[in-house]
C-alpha cells in the first residue's frame, strides 16, 4: 500500500492573532487617550554631572555597608511599592503580557485540533483505517474474484487524494469554530484576571504582609534585592493562582460543554501550569521595580 506523503502546506494564520489580544485590550481598559505617548526618565547630561551622582550612590552603599545588616522593607513600604499596579496604564501593559503568554497553555491546545487535518494524526488515521478495512477483506475467505473486485473498489474509493481531500475538509469546516472558541478562552482569562485585579489596593497589602513575613529579621544589603524579588513574585503567583485558576478551570469547562463546541475539546487537555503563574508574577515584578 502506498503511503501518504503530504505535500508542503503553507502555515495557517494563528487562532489568536496581535489584534485579536489588542481588541481583549481595549475592552478591558478602553481605548487610550494618547497612544503616542513616550515617557522617559534621564539623568544627567554632563558628565561631570553623571560623575558626581554616581559618587553620591557610592557613598550612600559604603555606608550601608559599613553599618552591616540592616531590616529589610516593612509591609507598608512594600504595600506602597505594590500600589503601581492599581494604575490603568501599567495594567494595560501587565494584561498585554497576559493575554499573550496564555497562548501556551489555553490557545495551543486548540491550535493542535487543526493538526488533525490534512497532514496531521487524522490523515494518518485514515489511512490507517484502509490499511485495515483492506488487509480485513482477507479474513472474509471470499473467492478470488470477489475479493479483487472489492480490494479494486476500495482502493480506488478511498485513495490518497480522497483520503486528503476529506482531512482538508475537514480543517476548514472546524477552524471557524476553533477561531472563535479561542478567542472566548482570551475573554474569559482578561476577565477573569481583571476581577483578580479589581480591588488591588486590598490584595497588594495582604501580599506585602505574606511577603514581610518570609524575610529574616535582617540581612545584608547586598542580599536584599534578590531576596525582596524572589519573594514578591512566589507571593503574586500564589495570589494569581488562589485567585484566578479554579474560576478559569470552572469557565473554560462550561464554556467547552457548550453544544456549539462539544466534541472539540476535552477541559482536561487544557491547564494552567505553575510556571505560568510565575510568569505573569515576574512581569508584575518587573513594572512594580520599575514604578515602585
Amino acid at each position: 500500500m502506498t503511503s501518504v506523503v503530504s505535500a508542503d502546506r503553507p502555515t495557517a494564520p494563528p487562532l489568536v492573532s496581535s489584534d485579536d489580544v489588542e481588541q481583549e485590550l481595549l475592552r478591558l481598559f478602553g481605548a487610550p487617550s494618547n497612544r503616542h505617548l513616550v515617557v522617559r526618565v534621564q539623568g544627567a547630561d554632563r558628565s561631570q554631572e553623571r560623575s558626581l551622582a554616581f559618587e553620591e550612590l557610592k557613598r550612600s552603599l559604603e555606608m550601608y555597608q559599613a553599618v552591616g545588616p540592616i531590616k529589610p522593607p516593612d509591609a507598608k513600604t512594600i504595600a506602597k511599592a505594590l500600589s503601581v499596579l492599581t494604575q490603568k496604564n501599567l495594567q494595560h501593559r501587565l494584561f498585554e503580557r497576559i493575554l499573550s503568554t496564555f497562548g501556551r497553555d489555553l490557545v495551543d491546545p486548540l491550535a493542535r485540533i487543526l493538526d488533525r487535518g490534512n497532514g496531521g494524526p487524522l490523515l494518518t488515521r485514515m489511512t490507517d483505517l484502509r490499511t485495515a478495512m483492506l488487509d480485513g477483506i482477507g479474513e472474509l475467505h471470499l473467492s478470488r474474484e470477489t475479493r479483487e473486485v472489492l480490494l479494486a473498489d476500495l482502493s480506488q474509493l478511498m485513495s490518497d487524494d480522497y483520503l486528503s481531500l476529506l482531512a482538508e475538509h475537514e480543517e476548514n469546516a472546524q477552524r471557524p469554530r476553533i477561531k472563535k472558541l479561542a478567542q472566548e478562552v482570551l475573554h474569559l482569562v482578561g476577565t477573569t484576571f481583571q476581577r483578580a485585579f479589581l480591588h488591588w489596593p486590598v490584595h497588594a497589602e495582604r501580599i506585602a504582609h505574606s511577603v514581610h513575613r518570609r524575610f529574616s529579621a535582617t540581612m545584608a544589603l547586598g542580599e536584599q534585592p534578590v531576596a525582596i524579588r524572589t519573594h514578591i513574585v512566589s507571593a503574586i503567583a500564589e495570589f494569581l493562582s488562589v485567585e484566578t485558576s479554579a474560576e478559569l478551570s470552572g469557565a473554560l469547562s462550561q464554556l467547552f460543554s457548550q453544544r456549539e463546541y462539544a466534541g472539540l475539546i476535552e477541559s482536561s487537555e487544557i491547564h494552567l501550569a505553575p510556571s505560568t503563574y510565575d510568569d505573569f508574577a515576574q512581569a508584575c515584578w518587573e513594572i512594580v521595580a520599575d514604578y515602585g
